[in-house]
């Protein structure tokens, strides 16, 4: 019996990985709570560039704070998606 081919290990998801997906990439600011979701194809950096580290490149846009966390899309649509659907 032949051993099973193991995946090939990837690296963190991508700005390009995003677009190419439709998703959106969250930002949160870890010093006044502001969450945000943008479309990726918007960030200048290049498409290669993994989303983890995008936070470290960003100033929030309500308290001026370089603490910004960044990850794909926690909901379908975005968090501002998912906020109208509780406001129903």
């Amino acid at each position: 019996m032949a051993p099973r081919a193991e995946p090939p290990l990837t690296g963190p998801v991508t700005l390009g990985d995003l677009t190419r997906e439709g998703k959106l990439l969250w930002c949160w600011c870890a010093d006044c709570g502001r969450e945000r979701d943008i479309d990726p194809a918007t960030v200048p950096l290049p498409a290669s560039f993994p989303v983890p580290e995008v936070g470290s490149r960003m100033v929030c846009s309500t308290c001026g704070g370089r603490k910004v966390r960044t990850a794909p899309e926690l909901y379908p649509g975005g968090i501002e998606a998912q906020r109208a659907r509780f406001r129903k």
